[in-house]
């Protein structure tokens, strides 16, 4: 083969890949810089050190952790919930992340229990197939069951399918379990209630059928036609058809088992739960927050269920964190009162980077993409001060940043911090927010954001 050879083409070829080299090592320097450069005052300077000392620094990849890079779990291993959280439903190092823990905390520490910000009814079919190590329905179910687009993703599929992969062989007793504890929806909970009061021959078959009728439209509807007094006694009806289930709790065992009637009885209680939500939302009541109070009762009733399995809890951090509004508060303000020590709380921060979120342009919704951050972090918030250790991926115990007069003072001077849930208006100051340490215990933090792998 002849090769033809052209000097002056090669001279400013050569050139270029010159200057593209410098601009590279520019960037590189620039992004790279310490905190003495970036001429950031002493008190910064002090808090940054400070969290370069007690920060425990972990690979980018959190499927690379290995167990050594997870002990820093240990001690939190006796609680009953260790809540891990997201300030992105759109970020895959955050979902790999939980994956691990959860994976290290099964292996080493006996959990047994996954919990997740999703729908109760759509876990019990996903659920069915972990149990029976069927690996191979998952993205099937996935696709046909989830009502949030959140979840379907590869990230979330890899869990699940290693939870598949570790239940084939196993002792009932010894499996791990898939459960939602969201109340959003009464897609699947009207049939799963109404399959189980066919079972046996019940006198109120036929009052069930008509209140399970009535609770299916009203939902469809999100209760727009009733009024306050219609809904009382709506929910009174629904709290009537629980105690029929309890008259007849041993016709019903009889024909199925302890399990699967506590089960469907809690399934009846996600009728009312998801009711209560939809009912008040549309009247923009918010004296309550219903939607986490009862997240956070299914979580402790998985508790009871499971008889004291330890659960490990995904939701965003909005919804894990000690938060408390007046009269109401957070599922992790309700799990905290509950719980007390026997709740963790690990919240999940990033400063720049790409993740999936809905778009949104004035009252507009854009469609669900991937969307990008990519300014630098608001000055003096704590996803600048933790972007400033120049540490890509690590741990921090807050209870121990606190303990330093520096960052005491500077948590009490509203220091902010950037999350966000399903939507993203591509104007990052909308995010920020007041930080409070009480919120989470732990902080993990990955200084760039990728965005997770959907479904096909």
């Amino acid at each position: 083969m002849k090769f033809n050879s052209n000097p002056l083409k090669h001279t400013i070829m050569y050139k270029i890949c010159i200057c593209l080299s410098l601009i590279l090592s520019l960037l590189i320097c620039s992004c790279s810089k310490s905190p003495e450069e970036l001429n950031l005052d002493p008190k910064t300077e002090a808090l940054i050190s400070i969290l370069q000392d007690e920060l425990q620094a972990l690979p980018v990849d959190p499927l690379s952790w290995n167990d050594k890079d997870l002990k820093w779990l240990d001690p939190l291993a006796t609680k009953s919930v260790i809540a891990l959280g997201e300030s992105t439903h759109g970020t895959a190092e955050f979902f790999k992340a939980k994956h691990r823990i959860f994976k290290y905390l099964v292996e080493n520490h006996g959990y047994k229990i996954f919990a997740i910000e999703a729908d109760f009814g759509e876990s019990i079919y996903i659920n069915e197939a972990i149990q029976e190590g069927r690996t191979e329905d998952i993205h099937d179910l996935m696709i046909t069951k989830m009502h949030f687009w959140t979840w379907k993703t590869e990230e979330v599929k890899d869990l699940l399918e290693w939870m598949c992969s570790y239940n084939q062989g196993k002792a009932e007793e010894d499996k791990v379990h898939y459960m939602g504890v969201d109340c959003q929806f009464n897609t699947y909970h009207l049939p799963l209630v109404r399959d189980y009061l066919k079972i046996v021959t019940l006198p109120f078959q036929d009052h069930a059928d008509s209140l399970l009728q009535v609770a299916e439209e009203a939902t469809a509807e999100n209760f727009k036609n009733f009024s306050s007094g219609s809904f009382i006694s709506y929910l009174g009806g629904l709290e009537g058809l629980q105690d029929s289930l309890m008259a007849y709790k041993d016709h019903l065992v009889a024909a199925s088992s302890e399990k699967e009637f506590q089960l469907h009885a809690r399934i009846l209680e996600l009728v009312s739960q998801v009711s209560e939500v939809k009912f008040y939302f549309q009247l923009q009541q918010t004296t309550i927050n219903y939607r986490d109070k009862y997240m956070a009762e299914n979580t402790a009733w998985l508790l009871d269920y499971f008889e004291n399995e330890k659960v490990v809890l995904w939701a965003h951090n909005g919804h894990i964190a000690n938060m408390e509004y007046g009269v109401t508060g957070s599922m992790g303000n309700y799990l905290s009162y509950q719980l007390r020590d026997q709740y963790a709380i690990l919240g999940f921060l990033f400063s720049q980077g790409s993740f999936t979120a809905q778009g949104m342009e004035g009252e507009n919704y854009t469609g669900l993409e991937t969307q990008t951050l990519d300014t630098i972090p608001k000055e003096n918030s704590l996803n600048a001060l933790m972007s400033y250790t120049l540490e890509p991926a690590f741990f921090i115990d807050l209870d121990v940043l606190r303990n330093y007069l520096a960052w005491y003072n500077a948590f009490e001077d509203y220091m902010e911090y950037f999350q966000m849930g399903a939507v993203y208006n591509n104007n990052p100051e909308d995010y920020y927010t007041t930080f409070d340490p009480d919120w989470f215990n732990y902080m993990i933090y990955f200084d760039k954001s990728t965005a997770t792998d959907l479904l096909k």
